[in-house]
């Protein structure tokens, strides 16, 4: 497709919604990216970009929209976008492309480095005074107060692009919560260069506060906000390694752990759990540890209904403060009477492993399956536990019903090489046997590892049964089946391709249908592949949409 006649390669429809777009001015904005390489800013029901990219004779190497429409390769903004760079590069009547490069927008540095001081002084104050929160960015970002006028500096910034972004609604859309987050990152910077780490802890904690807080008045299905809160962790984080002072440290310290008893953690307990274990940074000095594990304890009294994880959370800080202080029965102790949360009693598992102490591990497994029984993943993981002690106790016999259990419920075959190893007589009989069990079994566990289990053992015939009857594995397994039964394996594929077909109801879907018959051609053979699509454009005649993709693969 070329500049000079895209419309002839775009539907009607498109065609005139874009034409009429271009015609409206709805094309906002207009620059030259790099040599070739055009952005487009388009207004219509939301502002969408659009890049295009032309070759040496003006075809159109690279076309995108980030608006969602996937109906078709090319959208209406894209339209507009072609007849703008059509005018801008064909000046007069004419549609020939001009022997010289369009032109092209000088850089604002360019313009801004030729300016006096007095001069541009006047442009930043002219446009800063319709911008607020330019203005308080700029102060932010050069101002050199003392602590109250940079922290006050920060505060004004932060208020001012939550008005800039709510706006009369009061809410922030998922499509502005990222341009939100960026004007932002002024105060992250600001936190993670300021030398004073007094105050650069205030404004990261500052800035903590509105991120979280913004949960509530904006809407982050794109998780931008969750990644300014993160970034605000570790700019704390690094806060507190840098500083090396001890008076100073302390300061942070108390700062820190005050701030965990904030409002703003009602309901959002990990990042409280995340600022507690930055304070752990801390515990190196006893003092400071004492403190954290006194706000712990206290914690833990005061909201004996909170969640679980963060209960269990709360509590693997305060063994690492234990541990700290080198009392390892305490420890101990400690770990014993928190076995009811998970991550206990995978320690003390660990550790009785480490030490070789497995009767030690079938009990404490055992005690774990029948607490966490309603939780399948758990029950799961302390078997794990109990079949690697009965396999270092050599007790065969629980050793191999564990592991039929282990791989009937969790699909591993490491199970199955261990069970095929302990029956070393009768390896043929235990293969079939345990195919034969899978296939008296019902549901999608069953069959996955049904298949899992005749891949592995190249058994060809049982593979082409399978996917004679779930032709939708065809794709995985052609190149295999097709070594020794090729003429089977090319039905089955053609007759997938054309179910897949039958299926279809947009350019999308007819798309997926071409691209199988693209990697079908690779297993059949071109006159096949023309044989199907011939098929496919008579029989889907009065689809013009799939007609259209399926001759762009003859």
């Amino acid at each position: 497709m070329n500049i000079l006649n895209f419309e002839n390669y775009i539907n009607k429809t498109i065609l005139d919604r874009g034409h009429s777009y271009f015609l409206e001015g709805n094309v906002v904005r207009v620059y030259e990216k790099s040599e070739n390489e055009y952005i487009f800013h388009i207004e219509g029901n939301d502002h969408y970009e659009v890049v295009v990219e032309l070759g040496e004779e003006g075809e159109i190497k690279f076309s995108e929209c980030d608006c969602p429409y996937d109906f078709g390769p090319v959208c209406k903004h894209e339209v507009a976008a072609y007849f703008q760079l059509f005018e801008m590069i064909s000046p007069g009547s004419g549609k020939e492309l001009p022997t010289k490069k369009p032109y092209k927008r000088p850089k604002l540095q360019e313009v801004l480095s030729n300016l006096p001081k007095e001069e541009l002084i006047k442009v930043i104050m002219d446009i800063a005074q319709n911008d607020k929160t330019l203005e308080n960015r700029l102060i932010v970002k050069y101002s050199n107060g003392d602590e109250h006028q940079e922290l006050a500096a920060c505060v004004n910034l932060i208020k001012t692009i939550v008005r800039k972004h709510t706006g009369r609604e009061g809410f922030i859309k998922y499509y502005g919560a990222r341009d939100f987050v960026n004007e932002l990152g002024a105060v992250l910077e600001k936190a993670k260069s300021t030398k004073d780490l007094l105050l650069a802890t205030d404004i990261a904690l500052l800035l903590l506060k509105e991120a979280i807080g913004s949960f509530q008045y904006a809407d982050d299905s794109g998780g931008d906000i969750g990644d300014l809160v993160a970034e605000t962790f570790e700019a704390i984080e690094g806060i507190s390694i840098k500083c090396k002072e001890m008076h100073q440290r302390e300061k942070i310290f108390k700062k820190l752990l005050t701030y965990t008893e904030n409002e703003i953690f009602d309901g959002w307990e990990d990042y409280q759990v995340d600022l507690l274990n930055i304070c752990l940074k801390f515990s190196d000095d006893k003092r400071l540890r004492d403190q954290l594990r006194t706000k712990i304890e206290s914690m833990l009294d005061r909201k004996t209904n909170g969640r679980k994880y963060w209960h269990e959370s709360l509590s693997q800080i305060l063994l690492q403060l234990i541990v700290q202080n080198g009392d390892l029965e305490e420890a101990e102790q400690f770990i014993y009477s928190h076995l009811h949360f998970s991550s206990f009693r995978e320690k003390l598992l660990n550790k009785y492993i480490q030490e070789k102490e497995y009767h030690k591990v079938v009990e404490l497994s055992k005690e774990g399956e029948k607490q966490d029984q309603q939780y399948r993943g758990l029950v799961s993981r302390w078997k794990k536990f109990r079949y690697t002690a009965y396999k270092s106790l050599s007790l065969i016999e629980e050793q191999q019903t564990l592991a039929k259990e282990l791989l009937l419920h969790d699909g591993d075959l490491v199970y199955y090489e261990d069970l095929k190893e302990l029956a070393v007589e009768n390896q043929e009989e235990f293969y079939n046997n345990l195919k034969h069990e899978l296939k008296m079994r019902k549901g999608w566990n069953a069959d996955h590892l049904f298949l899992k289990l005749i891949d592995k053992e190249n058994d060809l015939e049982e593979l082409l049964a399978f996917v004679r009857d779930d032709p939708s594995y065809i794709e995985s397994y052609a190149e295999k089946l097709a070594e020794h039964f090729k003429d089977e394996t090319i039905d089955i594929y053609k007759e997938y391709i054309k179910s897949a077909a039958d299926d279809s109801s947009n350019r999308k879907n007819y798309q997926a249908v071409c691209y199988k018959i693209k990697k079908y051609k690779k297993l059949a053979g071109k006159p096949k592949q023309l044989e199907l699509i011939n098929e496919l454009m008579s029989e889907y005649r009065k689809r013009p949409a799939f007609v259209d993709e399926l001759e762009k693969i003859k």
